[in-house]
C-alpha cells in the first residue's frame, strides 16, 4: 500500500515538471513571436561587428564592418564609413516598432506565399552579425493601404508591418554610407608630412620632394633643405588637410586613371601619424566641376576615384617656402650686452651699464676717432631689439650660396653688420648687403645659418640707422626733483627783444605768479617753463651745435630765439644756480621747428608742446599753409635763401 503510494506520487510529480517545462517552452515560443522587432534584436545591435545589405533593391551588396569605434565600408568599394549614416541604421533599428503583424503559417493556410508579400525575393535583406549570431531583416512591398511595408522577422516566422521610412533609411545612397573625410589619422596625432610635387618645368617629369617633421613640439624641414618651418603655418596645413572633404565619387570603372592624371600625378600628399600614414594621389583639375576649381583624387592603394577642392593643395606647391620660418633672428633680448653697427669703418656700439639692466649707453667712432658717450634712450633700445628679433625673410634668395655667390649679392662691400653680444655665449652677427646699382633689393645672412634672406630694404635699414644721435636719450635735461625755475628769457634775436623776462617772486609758485600777472599767456609759458624743468626733443639732426642748420635741401634755418632759464639747485649754498640755454628757429610748419643747445653740444627738433607754446608766445610768423587749410606751395616755385656764411650771424 505505502509502496503504491509512493509510485503515485512520483509519477504525479514527473507530470507536473514536464508540464511546467511544456508551459515554459510555450512561454518562450508565444513571447518569441509577438515581441516587438525592437527586442527581437536586443544586444545585438549594440555588438555588432557587421552590416550586410543586398537585395533587388540594391545594385550592389553593401557590406560594412567595425573597426575600433569607426566603421568600414567593405564592398563594394573600401572607404570609411559615415559615421552617423550607420548610426542611424542602427538606431532605427533599436527602437523599430510595428503596426501589425501575422504568423508565416497563416498565410500559407491561405494559400498565399513570402512571394505576395515581396519576402521571398525581398527589395533588401538586412543582416547583423556579432560574436555569437547572425540575425536578419528582410524588406518586401509596400501595403496595398497606408505608407507601410511588409518585414520578415529574424526568426522568418512572423512578418510585421512597419513604416516605409524604414526602407529610406536602410536603402540610402551610396555616397550617404562613404565618409567625406579623406584621411583618418587624427590632427593630433600627425607627426610628419611628406610631399612629392611634379616639376612644372622639367621635361623628364622629375619632382620635389618635401618631408615636414615634428619633434618636441616643433616643426622643421628634412627636405629639400634642413631649417626650421613656423609651427603655426604647419599646423594650419595640417589642420586643413586632415579634414579635407571628397567633392564627389566617380562611379564604376568608366574613369581611367591615366586620362584623370592619377598615374603621373601633380602632387602626392603622406600624412604620417601613429605608425601608420595614408597617402593622397591628386591629378588633373576637373573641367567639368562647377563653383571652385577641383582636382582629381585617389587614396594609395584604393579604387575610388573622387574630386578634392584644389584650393588647400594648390597653397603646397610652393610649401618648401610658404611653411619655412621666416623669423630667422633667433636670439633672447633681455641676454644682450652690447650692440655694434658698423659700415666702412663708421662703427656705433650700445652697450648695457653694468649699473642697471634697463639702462644703455652709445657711442660712435669714426676713423678710429671715439666719440663721448651718450646715455641711450630705453624706448629706442627696447623697439631695435624687438625689430632685430622679428626680423622676417621676406623670401628666400639662396639656400647653399657660394663665395662667388655671396660677392655677386654685396656681401663684400656690406652696407650694415649688426653684432650682439651676449654675457654668455657666441654672438650673433647680422650682416646686410645688396648688388652693386640695385636700389630695391636687400639680402640678409646670419651667422646662424648658411642661408640668404630677402628682406624689406626700407624698413630694415631705418631701422638701424649708422646715426649715433638717433639711440641718444630723448631727455636732454631733467632737473632734480627740488630744483626750481627762478627766472626765465625768451629774446627774439632778430631785434634783442625780450618776448618773456619773468623773475619769481620769493614764496610763490609759477601758476600763482602767471594767473596774476600773465593770465593772457600763463599757459604758453608754463609749457615753456616745463620744458626747462625737463627738456625732452622729437628727434636729434646734428650731434654738434651750429650757429645755422642746413638740410640737404640747401635750406637753412637760422636762430630766431634764444630761452635762458636760471635754475636754483637744491643743497648747499642757497645761492647755488646753473643757467639753461635754448636757441630755436622760427616754425618750419605745423610739426617742426629747429633747437640747438651749445652747452649739449646738439641740434634737434622740438617737441610738438614747445612749438605750440612758443608760437602763441612769438606770434610773429604767419601759419603754414596746411594749418589754415590752404594749398601748399610747390618748393620749386620758391626761392632759397642764401646760406649764411660760417660764423654770420652766430650766437657762438
Amino acid at each position: 500500500m505505502r509502496l503504491k503510494f509512493t509510485l503515485i506520487l512520483l509519477a504525479l510529480n514527473i507530470l507536473a515538471f514536464g508540464l511546467i517545462a511544456y508551459l515554459n517552452n510555450q512561454g518562450k515560443e508565444i513571447k518569441t513571436e509577438s515581441s516587438t522587432l525592437s527586442m527581437q534584436f536586443g544586444s545585438e545591435l549594440m555588438d555588432a561587428e557587421r552590416i550586410e545589405l543586398h537585395g533587388s533593391g540594391l545594385e550592389l551588396p553593401r557590406v560594412l564592418e567595425r573597426q575600433g569605434s569607426t566603421w568600414q565600408l567593405i564592398e563594394p568599394m573600401k572607404w570609411s564609413a559615415n559615421y552617423f549614416a550607420i548610426n542611424r541604421i542602427l538606431n532605427q533599428l533599436q527602437f523599430l516598432e510595428e503596426e501589425a503583424s501575422f504568423l508565416v503559417n497563416e498565410i500559407e493556410n491561405t494559400g498565399q506565399s513570402l512571394a505576395d508579400y515581396g519576402l521571398e525575393n525581398p527589395l533588401l535583406k538586412l543582416t547583423i552579425v556579432d560574436k555569437d549570431e547572425r540575425i536578419s531583416l528582410s524588406v518586401g512591398t509596400l501595403t496595398e493601404i497606408g505608407n507601410n511595408v511588409y518585414l520578415l522577422g529574424p526568426n522568418e516566422r512572423r512578418i510585421f508591418v512597419v513604416n516605409r521610412q524604414v526602407i529610406d533609411g536602410l536603402i540610402m545612397d551610396l555616397n550617404d554610407l562613404r565618409a567625406r573625410e579623406i584621411f583618418n589619422i587624427p590632427v593630433f596625432e600627425v607627426d610628419a608630412l611628406g610631399l612629392q610635387i611634379r616639376s612644372q618645368s622639367s621635361a623628364d617629369g622629375s619632382s620635389l620632394k618635401v618631408r615636414l617633421a615634428r619633434n618636441n613640439g616643433d616643426w622643421s624641414f628634412e627636405a629639400p633643405v634642413i631649417a626650421k618651418a613656423d609651427p603655426a603655418l604647419v599646423d594650419n596645413t595640417i589642420n586643413i588637410l586632415t579634414t579635407a572633404k571628397v567633392g564627389r565619387f566617380l562611379e564604376g570603372d568608366a574613369e581611367d586613371p591615366v586620362l584623370l592624371g592619377l598615374e603621373t600625378p601633380l602632387m602626392r600628399v603622406t600624412v604620417h601619424g601613429n605608425r601608420r600614414r595614408q597617402t593622397l594621389i591628386i591629378g588633373n583639375l576637373d573641367e567639368q566641376a562647377e563653383g571652385s576649381p577641383k582636382y582629381f583624387a585617389k587614396l594609395e592603394k584604393n579604387p575610388a576615384i573622387f574630386t578634392v577642392m584644389a584650393e588647400p593643395f594648390n597653397a603646397l606647391l610652393e610649401a618648401q617656402k610658404e611653411l619655412r620660418e621666416r623669423d630667422f633672428m633667433k636670439f633672447d633680448s633681455s641676454k644682450v650686452s652690447a650692440i655694434n653697427i658698423s659700415k666702412n669703418g663708421q662703427k656705433i656700439r650700445l652697450q648695457k651699464l653694468e649699473s642697471s639692466d634697463e639702462d644703455w649707453q652709445v657711442l660712435e667712432s669714426k676713423d678710429n676717432e671715439e666719440i663721448r658717450p651718450y646715455r641711450a634712450d630705453p624706448v629706442i633700445m627696447d623697439l631695435l631689439l624687438n625689430d632685430l628679433s622679428n626680423l622676417r625673410a621676406s623670401s628666400f634668395a639662396i639656400d647653399a650660396p657660394t663665395p662667388i655667390e655671396d660677392v655677386s649679392l654685396g656681401f663684400n662691400r656690406p652696407i650694415r653688420t649688426v653684432s650682439l653680444s651676449f654675457a654668455e655665449g657666441e654672438p650673433v652677427t647680422l650682416t646686410l648687403a645688396y648688388p652693386e646699382g640695385d636700389n630695391e633689393t636687400l639680402y640678409a645672412k646670419t651667422n646662424q645659418a648658411k642661408f640668404i634672406y630677402q628682406v624689406e630694404r626700407q624698413l630694415t635699414l631705418s631701422m638701424i640707422p649708422l646715426e649715433a644721435h638717433h639711440y641718444r636719450n630723448r631727455t636732454l635735461d631733467k632737473l632734480p626733483a627740488a630744483a626750481l625755475v627762478s627766472s626765465i628769457e625768451l629774446i627774439d634775436l632778430s631785434n634783442d627783444q625780450r618776448l618773456i623776462n619773468l623773475q619769481l617772486p620769493d614764496n610763490i609758485d609759477w601758476i600763482t605768479y602767471l594767473n596774476g600777472e600773465e593770465s593772457n599767456r600763463s599757459s604758453a609759458i608754463l609749457e615753456v617753463l616745463n620744458s626747462a624743468v625737463n627738456f625732452t626733443v622729437n628727434n636729434y639732426l646734428l650731434d654738434s651745435f651750429t650757429g645755422i642748420y642746413s638740410e640737404d635741401t640747401d635750406q637753412a634755418y637760422p636762430w630766431a630765439f634764444q630761452l635762458i632759464a636760471t635754475i636754483q639747485l637744491p643743497g648747499g649754498e642757497s645761492n647755488r644756480t646753473e643757467t639753461r640755454e635754448y636757441f630755436f628757429s622760427k616754425r618750419i610748419s605745423g610739426t617742426r621747428q629747429i633747437g640747438g643747445s651749445k652747452e649739449k653740444d646738439v641740434v634737434f627738433e622740438i617737441s610738438q608742446a614747445l612749438i605750440d607754446a612758443l608760437y602763441e608766445i612769438t606770434d610773429d610768423m604767419t601759419l603754414p599753409p596746411e594749418a589754415i587749410d590752404q594749398p601748399v606751395t610747390n618748393p620749386s616755385d620758391i626761392e632759397p635763401i642764401d646760406i649764411p656764411q660760417p660764423g654770420l650771424n652766430s650766437v657762438g
